[in-house]
């Protein structure tokens, strides 16, 4: 960083030919290091973030640990508005992590848990989705999530969803059963004929390798449904 402060100084002195070439210089130079502090974020001790949360207004929280902090009100903690509300919004935040991935820990054992994980993992996909998206979702013995993997993009098709690229990943995983789940950016969720011939096409393949297709979610901005449920 003080590398970036002689580059400033330096930028500010220069000749106006000069300028433009130092200013990229510059812009690259902050954005290296800001980069740098993301990457190391998770490296840092609680008193570490909490100064790059409180700045300024750190000091008067240096000697509490993060319990007494979270239990303190404003007026003990002494911090001005702005910060206690950076300081409130940090922890909101990371309870909101924390309830987001205690969900992707969560055991899909029936339709309503699939279909509550696949409307919260694919979340983007249902609210900015233009075009249909087909994923598979690995699952391990305890029916958890592994991964998921993005398998085709553009309208449904069984002839263009082939069982060895939807498998693929499954068997990296070491996964026995998978979720399929795929959006329909119209915003009606109800099932094509193509949609179940796809499911029932994986469905039969899957059985011949060992890999169990639990179900298919169809994602949509109205509702979200499972095609085992709906037939």
């Amino acid at each position: 960083m003080w590398m970036a402060v002689q580059l400033g100084a330096a930028v500010a002195s220069a000749e106006p030919e000069q300028r433009i070439y130092q200013r990229q210089s510059f812009s690259f130079l902050i954005l290296r290091d800001s980069l740098w502090q993301v990457v190391r974020v998770k490296e840092k001790s609680d008193e570490e973030l909490l100064a790059l949360v409180l700045r300024s207004q750190f000091e008067r929280v240096a000697a509490r640990d993060v319990r007494e902090i979270v239990q303190a009100g404003k007026a003990e903690l002494g911090l001005t508005d702005i910060a206690y509300d950076r300081l409130m919004a940090g922890i909101e935040l990371g309870k909101r992590v924390a309830e987001v991935k205690a969900n992707y820990n969560e055991r899909l054992t029936s339709t309503h848990k699939a279909v509550a994980f696949c409307q919260l993992h694919f979340g983007r996909l249902i609210a900015e989705g233009l075009q249909e998206e087909f994923h598979v979702v690995t699952l391990d013995t305890k029916h958890r999530m592994i991964n998921s993997h993005l398998i085709t993009v553009g309208t449904l098709d069984a002839s263009l969803v082939h069982p060895r690229e939807v498998f693929r990943p499954a068997i990296k995983d070491a996964s026995s059963r998978v979720l399929l789940a795929h959006n329909h950016p119209s915003g009606d969720p109800t099932p094509s004929r193509e949609d179940r011939r796809v499911t029932d096409q994986l469905t039969e393949a899957g059985k011949l390798i060992g890999i169990s297709v639990l179900d298919h979610i169809i994602l949509a901005k109205e509702n979200s449904l499972s095609i085992r449920e709906y037939d």
